[in-house]
This record gives structure tokens, C-alpha cells and sequence, in this order.
């Protein structure tokens, strides 16, 4: 890395630095959502509502939140001298102060000073969304340094739940608060007040956070430079306008919910709170969604998915969907619930996106972009959003009818906002058809949540654990884990991350992984590799298969042998064939042997025969040839089962032997009758020699034993009753055509 690049970041958090302060936040966040719940969003619309306000007050007051982000620009300008994480801390302490009169406002209320108390709220709520806006110019950078990793769609979730956790709190103790009938006004204040106590005490953990969190951006090119520049990329400019688009559907559509449900089903303010509580039960669903698939899958699959489900959200609105009693609570339920989920997480999809598409040094000023694009677009919803609907009333339409057409045009622009995401760059997602076919497969979810669980691993017997779970579940969505996974310093779970990735069919990233691992693994894991380029035919394999073969790596020279034989490598066939000829460890002449019958060339006979017959293998090695000879002679299947009777009871493996001859010799007839058959076959366990004699007479008269290339004549056959049994069996197959039984 070329330190002095001008367009690098100057300074880097440590991992410890880093999960220190998303420790922080994360506390900031819990104090901070309390705080911002008590003074805006939906409880200052119904307070505005109790006073009578019109929709369209309520419109502009909503939109303050949304004006906040232009202030960024003034933000961008005092950073540079207070820094970046410093100019959060001080703009998030100026908000809450800045929401003092919100306070006092329902005290000049009740007095009969309803233009002073408007006014009072007004003030309350522009200052404390201004002061919020200058230092939210902090926001990307700092999201950008915490959220940076592989896990940054995770820790961006997981601060998504963190949020709509404490909503549902927030939501359960003002529903409470405010009671079933009309709350008083000085109810109201008192929750405003708790808000501000609760904003300052988070403040004091914002500055603990590390001084140069966030900083380190380069400020020589000015913000409209930086932000002309980015728009000539065709993947940022797409991904601006489809974020423009989901902004002015969400302001137009998001702070009326609340209105529909009062207006349409006449619910009370404490219903609303309890049915805002089912929206953040919606949103930290959504979370748990998002922190689940959105590191996998990626961000413009899940943002489709989001956005799918805010349309299919508003469907009973615009169709006018009828309840009564308890049915009316269980819709809106349901609507606040999906409604919720589907909007905050196209929002939460869309930061990720964002942080994917830009460069790191480019977060400051594109983060204003982004913010300002959030801004305007909410701005134009929320303002717009009231006048619309108090336009829709006038023409004498019910409340019913009113909020079809309303929330009718929503469904259309998120129609069109939906044909557009189409058109956005992957960024590291899969495609959106693989992303569904994710998000509703058990296992792939399950293999995600292993993923999850193999990323919180601390120990080398947890991380195997979790590893072989992931080898039970095969999964394509697995394979990037266990990819890196081979990079452990751990021999154990380099080679449990192999053997769960012979259970997957290989893609391009494994099999570069595999053939990197022939290459550096030789002593190791390289043998597992071998393994895995033989099983899934793998022919890029082939010249590095060609050159370990001859490898001092047993293990490796083994498994190469046999992955060259399943590549039906013909080169290969006669090094094999040669290196038999002068191995003697045990387990190469296994591995060869079943090289040379997976090749099925049946001049090769002769070479196993020859393997069979030394005297110094070991029983279980012989065997493992004699196996291997079958097979080549396409007896194997009904060969097996009898000779594995013939090592733990030889006199019974005779007779199952012996059968099928006799039942031949009875229909088709044998110049050897039943006991001369008998006396031959029965020799075979206790004096293979006599067994040879037979052996080699029949085999030298009858024209199906003479055109096969076994040399029955050879004595050295006899002399191992295995190899006897072999040439047996040999005799029955061939002229009873017995196999398969």
C-alpha cells in the first residue's frame, strides 16, 4: 500500500479499536433512539393531531426531519476544524438543547396561547432537526470506520435492531404513558423532557469514542467536485435516482400511517403507540433478516426483496379492505407490521449499497450527497405528502376513499422504483433470482446461520464443530466461509474446511482454491485437494495432478493417482502403471490398484495379478487388489459380498461360490461332475495348490476363459488362498455370466 497516496485514509482503527467503539455506539444508540422517539416521529404527530392541526402542518413539521440534511453543507465546513467524530458529539449534544421549548409549548397551550405554543413547537422541532443536520455530515465516516469488514452489512443490521428494540420499549411505555382516552398535554411534556435527559446522557459515550474515528478523508477536492465526479459513474448516478425515488415514497407514505389508522378506524392515541410498537416489531424483524442474508446475498437482492414487500404492504389500503371489531386491530397489525419492515429495510439495504458502491475517502462527501438525496426526497414527500391528501379531501371524498387513491400512487412509484433496482450494478451480490432461492430454502438459511456461528468461534474445536455441521447442510452459500477457512494457520481446520467442501459442488473461487492448495499444501491438506479435483472431474487439475504423482507426500502421490484415473487422464495411465511395478508402501498400492480399475483397461489385469500374488502384502492389501481385478472384469458387485463372506467364513464363501457353477453345470453340463466340482472348489481354503490344478485345466479348454487375459496357468496364483478365490470366481463369472444377485 502506497502510504502517501493523497486519496488513502490517514488513519485505521485497530480491530481492538474498532469493536471498542461499536461498543460505544452501540450504547449510543439504545439512548439515542429512546431520546429521538420521545421528541419526533409519531408521537409529535399525534400531539399536533390533539391540538387539531391540519395535515397539512402536520406535512411540514414531518419534513423537518427531512430539511435537517441540508444543513450538512454548513457541517462539511465546520469539520474541517473540529474533526470528525468531535463534531457529532457537540451537534448531538446542541440538538437536545435545542428541543427545550418543545417543552414549555403545551403550557402556553393551555392558556389559550396557541399561536405562542405552536410556534414553541415549531421552534423545538426545526432547531433540534437543523443541529442534527450539521453533524450528521460525521455519519458516513464514522458508520464507515465502524461497519468496516466483511461484516459490515451485519454490524449495520445489528445497530438496525439495536434501534427498533428500544423502539418497541419506547413504543409500550408511551402507549402506556398516554393512557386509553385523549392524553393531556402536560403528559406530552413530560415525555419531551425525558427525551432531552435521555438524548444528553447518550452524548456523554459519543465523546469517549476514539478522536480520529472517522477521519483521515482527504478535503482537498471541494464537495461538488467530489460529488460531479462520482456521478459520472453509471452504477452511483443509477443507484441516486432509484434512492431518490424509495425517499419520496417513504415521506410521502410514512408519516400518514398513523393518520389512516386514526382517520379510517377511528383508533386512539394510545392504540397508535401500540400499533408503532408493532411496526418496530416489524423492524427489527427486518433487522434480524438483514443481519441474517444481507452479507451473503448482498445489497441489491435484499433491497428488491425490501421494497417487494413495502408494495405487497400497501395492497389492502388501495383494494379497501373492510374489517371490524377485533379484525380491524389484527389488519392494522399486520399492515404497521410489513409496512415497517418493508420501508426501514429498504433503507437499510440502501446504506449498505451505498457503502459498497463508493470509495472509502469518498464516504464524507458522498455521505452529504446521500443525506441530502435522503433529505430532499423525504422533504418532498412528507410536504407534499399532506398538501396531496388534504387535496384529495376536498373533493368530497370519505377517509376511505381518500387514502385508496393516496396510497394507490405510492404503489405505483414503487412499482416504477422497482423496474429501476433492476438495473443496479450486483456490487458482490448474487443474482436476484439465487437470492430468493436463498431466502426461502431451509438450508441455505441454515448454512448462513452455521456461517454466522462460525464467525463467532473463538477456539480451534469450536471452529471444526461448526465446520462439520456446515459439511451435514451442503450449500453453495457456505463456500465463502470455508474458502476462508484455508488460510487458518490450523492443519485441523484446513483440513475439516476440505472435507466439508467435498460434500459442494465446486464453482471457479474453489476450484482456484484447490488447485492453490496442490500447489502450497504438500505435506498437509494438499492431499484433500487431490481428492476433491478426482471427484468433481475437475480437468484444470490434470498438470498439477501430473506433477505431485510422483510426490514424497504419500498421501498426496495416493490421492493423485486416483483423481487422474477419474479424470481418465490417458498420459498418466502408464506412470501409474510403472510406479506399481516398484512401490512398496502399503497404502500406494492400494491407491494404485483402484487407479488402474477406475482406468477399466483390462490389459492391466496381469499388473494386479502380479500385486496379488507377493508374498510380503498384508491380507487387507491383497485384498483391496483383488477388489480392483474384479472391478476391471465388471464383476466387482457380485464378487464383494461373496468374498467378504469368504475372509470371516471361507467354507460358507465356497458354497455361495459354488452354487451358481453347479446349477450351470446341472443345465448346460461340465466335463466334471458334482463331486469332482465339490472336491475342487472346497480345496480352495486348505490347499489352494489342489484348487489350481482345476483351475488351470479349465481355464486352458474353454473358449471363455481363453480370451480373457488371466494367466490361469500361472502356479504362483495358487499358492494364497485369496488369489484362489479370485481365479474362482473368475471361472463362475465367466461361464455362468453371473453378476449382479
Amino acid at each position: 500500500m502506497n502510504l502517501s497516496d493523497p486519496h488513502l485514509p490517514t488513519f485505521q482503527l485497530s480491530q481492538a479499536e474498532r469493536l471498542r467503539a461499536r461498543r460505544l455506539f452501540n450504547i449510543f444508540s439504545v439512548f439515542n433512539t429512546f431520546s429521538y422517539l420521545l421528541l419526533s416521529g409519531n408521537i409529535l404527530s399525534l400531539y399536533l393531531l390533539r391540538l387539531g392541526a391540519s395535515s397539512t402542518l402536520i406535512g411540514i413539521i414531518s419534513s423537518f426531519a427531512y430539511i435537517s440534511f441540508f444543513f450538512m453543507l454548513p457541517g462539511r465546513i465546520i469539520v474541517r476544524k473540529v474533526g470528525v467524530s468531535r463534531l457529532f458529539a457537540y451537534c448531538w449534544t446542541a440538538r437536545y438543547l435545542a428541543a427545550i421549548p418543545l417543552v414549555f409549548s403545551p403550557f402556553f397551550i393551555l392558556r389559550g396561547q396557541g399561536r405562542v405554543g405552536f410556534s414553541l413547537v415549531v421552534m423545538g422541532a426545526l432547531g433540534f432537526q437543523v443541529m442534527r443536520g450539521v453533524g450528521l455530515v460525521s455519519n458516513s465516516p464514522i458508520m464507515g470506520d465502524l461497519s468496516e469488514g466483511k461484516d459490515r452489512g451485519d454490524y449495520l443490521s445489528r445497530i438496525q435492531i439495536i434501534t427498533h428494540t428500544v423502539s418497541i420499549v419506547t413504543g409500550l411505555l408511551m402507549a402506556v404513558l398516554l393512557g386509553a382516552g385523549q392524553a393531556s398535554l402536560l403528559r406530552y411534556s413530560l415525555l419531551i423532557l425525558l427525551g432531552i435527559l435521555l438524548g444528553l446522557t447518550g452524548c456523554v459515550f459519543l465523546f469517549k469514542l476514539p478522536v480520529p474515528l472517522g477521519g483521515g478523508f482527504p478535503m482537498e477536492e471541494g464537495v461538488f467536485s467530489s460529488i460531479k465526479r462520482a456521478l459520472k459513474d453509471s452504477s452511483f448516478l443509477r443507484f441516486i435516482k432509484v434512492f431518490a425515488l424509495v425517499m419520496v415514497v417513504a415521506g410521502i407514505t410514512r408519516p400518514f400511517l398513523v393518520l389512516y389508522s386514526a382517520d379510517v378506524y377511528q383508533v386512539s392515541d394510545s392504540t397508535n403507540m401500540y400499533l408503532t410498537v408493532v411496526g418496530s416489531l416489524g423492524a427489527l424483524t427486518m433487522g434480524v433478516v438483514a443481519q441474517l442474508l444481507l452479507d451473503r446475498v448482498g445489497p441489491k437482492p435484499m433491497l428488491i426483496f425490501f421494497t417487494f414487500v413495502f408494495l405487497v404492504s400497501m395492497l389492502p389500503i388501495v383494494v379497501s379492505v373492510s374489517f371490524h371489531g377485533w379484525g380491524e386491530y389484527v389488519y392494522l397489525a399486520i399492515l404497521f407490521f410489513f409496512f415497517h419492515f418493508g420501508t426501514l429495510g429498504q433503507e437499510n439495504a440502501s446504506q449498505t449499497y451505498f457503502y459498497g458502491v463508493v470509495r472509502p475517502q469518498d464516504q464524507m462527501d458522498l455521505g452529504i450527497l446521500y443525506y441530502l438525496i435522503f433529505g430532499l426526497g423525504g422533504t418532498i414527500g412528507s410536504a407534499l405528502g399532506g398538501a396531496i391528501l388534504d387535496g384529495i379531501h376536498s373533493f368530497g371524498l370519505g377517509d376511505a376513499a381518500s387514502y385508496r387513491i393516496f396510497f394507490g400512487g405510492a404503489m405505483f412509484l414503487t412499482f416504477v422504483a422497482l423496474l429501476w433496482m433492476s438495473r443496479l450494478a450486483p456490487i458482490g451480490s448474487v443474482g436476484v433470482r439465487n437470492a430468493l432461492t436463498i431466502m426461502f430454502s431451509a438450508r441455505d438459511l441454515r448454512a448462513i446461520l452455521l456461517l454466522n456461528k462460525l464467525d463467532r468461534t473463538t477456539s480451534i474445536e469450536a471452529e471444526r464443530r461448526v465446520i462439520r455441521e456446515i459439511s451435514e447442510t451442503p450449500s453453495s452459500v457456505s463456500l465463502e466461509g470455508l474458502l476462508q477457512r484455508l488460510k487458518s494457520p490450523s492443519f485441523i481446520i484446513r483440513r475439516e474446511a476440505l472435507q466439508a467442501l467435498e460434500t459442494h459442488e465446486p464453482d471457479d473461487r474453489v476450484v482456484e482454491a484447490l488447485l492453490q492448495e496442490l500447489k502450497t499444501g504438500e505435506f498437509t491438506t494438499a492431499y484433500l485437494a487431490a481428492r476433491i479435483l478426482g471427484k468433481y472431474r475437475i480437468h484444470r487439475g490434470i498438470p498439477l495432478l501430473r506433477v505431485v504423482l510422483h510426490s514424497e507426500d504419500y498421501l498426496l502421490a495416493a490421492e493423485s493417482m486416483v483423481a487422474l484415473a477419474r479424470l481418465q487422464d490417458a498420459q498418466s495411465k502408464g506412470r501409474i502403471e510403472a510406479f506399481l511395478r516398484v512401490v512398496k508402501n502399503p497404502f500406494l498400492i492400494i491407491h494404485g490398484a483402484e487407479a488402474v480399475k477406475i482406468y477399466q483397461d483390462p490389459s492391466s489385469i496381469n499388473l494386479l495379478l502380479e500385486l496379488a500374488e507377493r508374498p510380503e502384502l498384508t491380507d487387507s492389501v491383497r485384498n483391496h487388489v483383488i477388489l480392483g481385478i474384479a472391478g476391471l472384469l465388471g464383476m466387482e458387485d457380485w464378487f464383494y459380498p461373496i468374498f467378504t463372506i469368504f475372509l470371516d467364513e471361507p467354507i460358507k464363501g465356497v458354497d455361495f461360490l459354488l452354487d451358481p457353477l453347479l446349477e450351470y453345470a446341472k443345465e448346460k453340463g461340465l466335463p466334471y461332475n458334482r463331486d469332482q466340482l465339490v472336491d475342487a472348489f472346497y480345496s480352495i481354503p486348505r490347499d489352494p495348490v489342489q484348487f489350481g490344478t482345476f483351475a488351470r485345466e479349465i481355464g486352458g479348454s474353454y473358449e471363455p476363459l481363453l480370451s480373457l487375459s488371466v494367466p490361469f496357468k500361472r502356479e504362483s496364483l495358487y499358492k494364497i488362498p485369496a488369489t484362489a478365490f479370485l481365479l474362482g470366481g473368475i471361472i463362475v463369472h465367466t461361464l455362468t455370466g453371473k453378476n449382479q444377485e
